[in-house]
């Protein structure tokens, strides 16, 4: 029975048998996991994967196409909306100049009208105080003359009657 031991401990210290046994086990897990299942499935991924990759690639390919297309008139585009703005700009300084214009000569006439206005209102009213200041001298002269020569008094009285007469009829 030494013997057997002795084969025994030479077999289990053996590099062989552990590569035997690790076989076997390897053999068996193979078989319980189904590794060819698992392979199988992991290698679809890795084929997914890499035609997501292709797709992705193709539509940044596009994309960077688009781009360089588009930066490449970008100077022209720059410039003719520099030009658009400018004219836009002096559409509106033009307008507003033009409208600034129309505003002064309006302005311009309603102060020539005020001033006309404003004439013919003293106008008015310096006729009026002229004509007060007539009609106040004149009162005072009828009242000397009338003082001096008390016989007009009559006589303006009677003429006044006889306007009168004439105007009712």
């Amino acid at each position: 029975m030494k013997e057997f031991i002795e084969i025994w401990d030479l077999i289990v210290r053996s590099n062989t048998f552990n590569f035997v046994l690790l076989v076997a086990i390897f053999c068996f897990l193979f078989k319980k996991i189904n590794v060819s299942q698992v392979i199988t499935k992991l290698q679809q991924d890795i084929i997914n994967t890499i035609e997501s990759v292709k797709k992705s690639k193709d539509l940044a390919g596009e994309k960077l196409s688009q781009a360089k297309d588009s930066v490449k008139n970008l100077d022209k585009d720059i410039q003719a909306q520099i030009h658009q703005a400018e004219a836009t700009a002096k559409s509106i300084s033009d307008s507003i100049f033009n409208n600034a214009e129309k505003r002064i000569e309006i302005i311009n006439g309603n102060v020539d009208k005020t001033i006309a206005t404003e004439e013919k209102s003293l106008s008015a009213k310096l006729t009026e105080k002229a004509a007060a200041a007539a009609v106040a001298i004149a009162k005072n002269h009828i009242i000397n003359t009338l003082k001096n020569r008390p016989d007009l008094h009559d006589k303006y009285i009677g003429e006044s009657i006889q306007e009168l007469d004439r105007i009712q009829l």
